[in-house]
């Protein structure tokens, strides 16, 4: 398993961090690799799935988590983590 990192960082000033790496993996690999194991490698720490994160955005406790995107591709999967902007 490869990790390439896509971006790190802010977009914009004061802008929420974005995190996105590609996962390159064997067939093999694809079919073997729970989830979690993904997550972990991406340091995805307590970040929630981004459609649970919607539905919870009236919990402050939630909204600080942040959210991940994980989709699959061709050569494994592409994440993508967003922790919103804290002053």
């Amino acid at each position: 398993m490869k990790l390439k990192v896509i971006h790190s960082g802010q977009y914009r000033a004061y802008g929420d961090t974005h995190r996105e790496y590609e996962i390159h993996m064997t067939n093999e690999e694809i079919c073997t690799t729970s989830i979690d194991k993904i997550l972990k490698l991406c340091d995805n720490g307590s970040k929630l799935p981004k459609d649970e994160w919607q539905a919870r955005k009236g919990n402050i406790d939630d909204y600080f988590k942040g959210y991940y995107t994980l989709t699959s591709t061709d050569f494994g999967y592409v994440y993508h983590g967003v922790e919103p902007y804290t002053d």
